[in-house]
């Protein structure tokens, strides 16, 4: 049964956790107490139809020296487990990448397809639960396990935006998640998850009985971990039935954003369309202006919408990022030469009181 699991010795001191992660025990145990106020609130907005009010995502920032600990817990101890084929969100794996493009090629070409997310993710996966990842599936020490729950948390719950939010989202299921995908696979069924994102599919016409099965074995399986699963965004779909969009069209059945209706997965028309079209905005916005610290938010999302097309191997990926690249210097080369400027003058001032 394909599981996640941690192929290393446990740590089962404070000792032992300060040397692996090259930081000292006084420290650890001080942002273990502090860590709660060691946040920045960095809202996100949400895409929502037209004609609905704008909504926000609460996401965070952890400061310095917290972020820095977290980064290490990740290197160190997060990204050695052992990933199931299963899991495609934010995973290191050489031998076997993880993306949205692979989250979707396992079911490119299934006639049915299940869609489910799970409600609040982040928030909903608790201090409590944090403290039982790192106890059962990694095997370290109760108090080792209590430290790190409290540095990876922020008032009870996972911050979105942290580190190590999004390993411990992909191992949170570390005991359930693996018993509800084999019985599925051996029902003829596929399962992936990409982060809060559960998508089932088979190349068969599931009974109402097995639908019915398949949605509250997912809901008893969130359920064990504090989850709840977002109705509103529940969709059974056959193949070439589509989804409404936000703007009231029917787009085809998406995976993580790609096509499944071929054997290949891959961005929509449509998709391809705005992302060109993201990308001469990002254009047109340098060429009117040289302030890169208004640029830079709408250049990161571009190019994180490019990067749907490099994932997919598609041809217009590469030729669009380099023109992002290309507004990007447009914009910082000035902003280098205003800094480089306002060096010379200083040294030049500092110069003048010298020789008076």
């Amino acid at each position: 049964m394909d599981a996640p699991t941690y192929p290393f010795k446990p740590i089962h001191s404070l000792r032992a956790l300060a040397l692996a992660l090259g930081e000292s025990e006084q420290l650890l145990e001080r942002l273990a107490v502090r860590a709660d106020r060691m946040y920045r609130h960095v809202p996100q907005e949400k895409k929502v139809k037209p004609g609905k009010p704008p909504e926000t995502r609460d996401t965070y920032d952890a400061h310095e020296p917290l972020k820095r600990v977290q980064r290490k817990i990740v290197d160190r101890i997060l990204c050695n487990a052992t990933f199931p084929q299963y899991l495609h969100g934010g995973i290191r794996d050489r031998k076997s990448p993880r993306s949205i493009h692979s989250n979707a090629a396992i079911h490119a070409g299934a006639r049915f397809v299940i869609l489910q997310d799970i409600k609040n993710f982040y928030p909903s996966i608790s201090k409590r639960h944090v403290d039982a990842l790192f106890r059962g599936l990694f095997g370290f020490g109760a108090g080792v396990s209590v430290l790190l729950s409290s540095i990876c948390t922020r008032e009870g719950s996972t911050p979105q935006g942290a580190s190590t939010s999004g390993y411990i989202a992909n191992l949170v299921f570390w005991d359930v998640e693996p018993k509800v995908v084999n019985d599925l696979l051996g029902r003829g069924f596929q399962y992936s998850r990409f982060a809060d994102d559960i998508t089932i599919s088979c190349g068969h016409e599931p009974s109402s009985d097995e639908l019915t099965n398949i949605i509250s074995t997912i809901t008893g399986m969130l359920a064990a971990k504090g989850c709840h699963q977002k109705r509103t965004k529940l969709h059974i779909r056959v193949r070439g039935q589509g989804i409404e969009a936000d703007d009231a069209t029917f787009q085809p059945i998406t995976v993580t954003g790609l096509s499944v209706f071929n054997s290949s997965p891959g961005l929509t028309k449509l998709e391809r369309k705005r992302i060109r079209s993201a990308v001469r905005e990002l254009e047109v916005m340098s060429e009117s202006t040289s302030d890169w610290t208004v640029l830079e938010p709408k250049y990161h999302r571009a190019m994180g919408r490019v990067g749907r097309l490099l994932a997919c191997g598609h041809p217009d990926g590469e030729a669009l990022k380099a023109r992002l690249n290309v507004a990007k210097r447009s914009c910082q080369i000035p902003l280098l030469e205003r800094y480089q400027q306002a060096i010379s003058e200083s040294l030049a001032k500092a110069v003048e009181v010298d020789v008076e």
